[in-house]
């Protein structure tokens, strides 16, 4: 008796379950992000990815919500190693702490890098210094110098 009321239950939450339609995320429109340039211009905050979107808004989940609707993919953000925030708008990161992971390597600089080939360079040349620490109170941030087609990390 027990046996059958189990089988009985089962097939009543696989019904349950199939009456739910499952929206998934299509792989293939993915575009999984590896450095966020940030930056603030006139009130304006502008955000631009290694993969060649931008985006501009009030606030960062506003500039965020704008690059989203531009891409002509789904931006992923969980996949963003490095944070590249522009020398003076540091005080940006509060707002990027709900959006990246905490373990995200920041560093500054004075303008915007070559986005496809910084990560290169900052795989190689990790920043010590984490969005986490960031949070926590520790302020010095490394200073990220291009010059010349090539990068330097001061810090």
């Amino acid at each position: 008796m027990k046996r059958w009321m189990l089988y009985v239950a089962a097939l009543v939450g696989i019904s349950v379950l199939g009456a739910f339609s499952f929206n998934g995320t299509d792989i293939g429109k993915l575009k999984p992000v590896e450095a966020v340039w940030l930056a603030q211009e006139a009130g304006v905050i502008y955000l631009e990815t290694d993969t060649g979107d931008t985006g501009e808004g009030t606030s960062v989940q506003a500039a965020l919500t704008d690059m989203k609707a531009a891409a002509d993919g789904t931006i992923f953000l969980d996949t963003a190693d490095y944070i590249i925030v522009r020398h003076a708008d540091e005080e940006l990161l509060s707002q990027l702490y709900e959006l990246l992971r905490p373990s995200c390597k920041v560093c500054t600089g004075s303008q915007k890098p070559d986005m496809k080939t910084v990560v290169s360079f900052l795989k190689a040349h990790e920043p010590a210094m984490t969005l986490g620490k960031w949070q926590n109170g520790v302020r010095s941030l490394p200073f990220l110098e291009e010059s010349q087609g090539r990068f330097e990390l001061r810090g």
